[in-house]
């Protein structure tokens, strides 16, 4: 069993979900409604996302390449 395979997948409160998307509740759950934002998870009587699917998400959602800084010399 390799490393990866025993980190625990981390799990996001709405308001870090809003913070990772810069998107407000209503648009969040409207969203998920429509199938095209992860879906929430009962845990206990919370709601959670996966970190990996919000994260997906927004990569899924960039237009231009990622950043990458130029290297001088």
């Amino acid at each position: 069993m390799g490393a990866a395979e025993t980190i625990p997948e981390v799990l996001l409160k709405l308001e870090q979900v809003e913070a990772q998307t810069g998107m407000k509740k209503s648009y969040i759950y409207r969203e998920m409604a429509k199938g095209s934002f992860p879906k929430s998870h009962k845990v206990g009587g919370s709601t959670r996302w996966f970190f990996s699917d919000v994260r997906r998400w927004i990569e899924s959602r960039r237009v231009s390449p990622p950043w990458e800084p130029k290297i001088v010399g």
